[in-house]
């Protein structure tokens, strides 16, 4: 399979995060607007902020965390020429739940459809490191 196939997830993640972007700054915009939150938070956001925006920021503040797993190890995949059709459905379905994650993170925040979908990123994610595991300790 072509390694560059790997790299061709990560572009859906990048661009999903550029709309958790917008969306937050809407949210902001709204609470300015709606004088929910003073201008002033935000120097050193303490304070009381509206429970609404709050969740927009930690859902931004989400994309530092597994989805660089996740680009860590396309990158590695695509680094080491190791690329099979495996890897190439884990890094999809991990794009799949990431995206249905952040669907329901900025609409209803269900929590309980909100928490299947994010244990299935990192469930699909350890699954890929594990492949990547086996292939680095098992063909080397």
């Amino acid at each position: 399979m072509d390694s560059i196939s790997i790299i061709y997830p990560i572009f859906p993640v990048i661009l999903l995060n550029f709309i958790v972007i917008v969306h937050m700054r809407v949210v902001i915009q709204k609470a300015i607007k709606k004088r929910d939150v003073e201008y002033r938070w935000f120097r050193a956001y303490e304070g009381s902020a509206p429970e609404y925006m709050l969740v927009a920021r930690h859902h931004y503040k989400n994309f530092f965390e597994i989805p660089i797993l996740f680009y860590v190890l396309c990158i590695i995949l695509y680094v080491f020429d190791d690329v099979s059709s495996i890897d190439i459905w884990i890094a999809w379905l991990f794009v799949i739940f990431k995206v249905v994650h952040s669907y329901i993170r900025m609409t209803s925040n269900y929590l309980p459809f909100r928490a299947y979908s994010f244990y299935g990123c990192v469930i699909v994610l350890l699954c890929g490191w594990i492949n990547l595991a086996i292939k680095i300790f098992y063909y080397s």
